[in-house]
């Protein structure tokens, strides 16, 4: 595959079957994701390969109780709907679910920071998170290699909305939290075209 076609012909695909991937090729994709840029080459960065039925399920079901508690506390009409939303839960139905973890990064600019009085909430403002651009850059690195290798994937943060339960159920301790999900495996249907902004909407040259 030509290197313009991977990233042209990534979709993210969101139905699959129930063909396993074997492990090599998982190794091999995650290895690719380690290639990534990251803040201060510190490689702040874990990948829990999840496979298991029942675990996921469980998962599945943490997520599905949060949400619809969550809509009772809101005073939502048939709260209960909300357990469903797809886009919360398509991972379940995925063979592999890589969860990815990270962990504060502070540099001595950020120790600056602090020193001169500002909260973390201010610094994480003004730095924009860079362990969040460090797992961000990892995760597509996945996406495209994922795609050349001919599986579909799918980049997920709606499951972080009980995030603290799945770390409790994983086993996931400070200073490492999670991060994401991507659902990966084989499609079972061709996933849908994507349309993009005109690059004139994007771009924008400062001379």
């Amino acid at each position: 595959m030509e290197f313009t076609e991977v990233f042209e012909g990534r979709r993210s695909v969101r139905y699959f079957t129930d063909e396993e991937i074997p492990e090599e090729d998982i190794r091999k994709i995650v290895a690719i994701g380690t290639l990534a840029p990251n803040a201060g080459n510190r490689q702040d960065w874990r990948c829990l390969v999840l496979t298991d039925h029942s675990k996921k399920n469980e998962i599945k079901e943490l997520i599905q109780e949060k949400l619809e508690s969550l809509a009772k506390r809101a005073g939502k009409e048939n709260p209960e709907r909300y357990r469903n939303r797809h886009g919360s839960i398509l991972f379940a139905g995925a063979p592999v679910v890589l969860v990815f973890l990270t962990q504060p990064y502070r540099s001595a600019i950020d120790d600056l920071l602090k020193e001169n009085g500002y909260s973390e909430a201010e610094i994480d403002c003004l730095r924009m998170r860079p362990d969040i651009q460090t797992i961000s850059a990892m995760i597509q690195n996945i996406l495209l290699a994922s795609h050349m290798m001919g599986y579909g994937a799918c980049w997920m943060v709606a499951p972080n909305i009980a995030r603290h339960e799945i770390e409790n159920c994983l086993g996931i301790r400070p200073p490492w939290s999670m991060a994401a999900f991507v659902a990966l495996g084989r499609a079972s249907k061709a996933p849908g075209g994507s349309k993009r902004k005109p690059l004139d909407e994007v771009i924008e040259f400062i001379r």
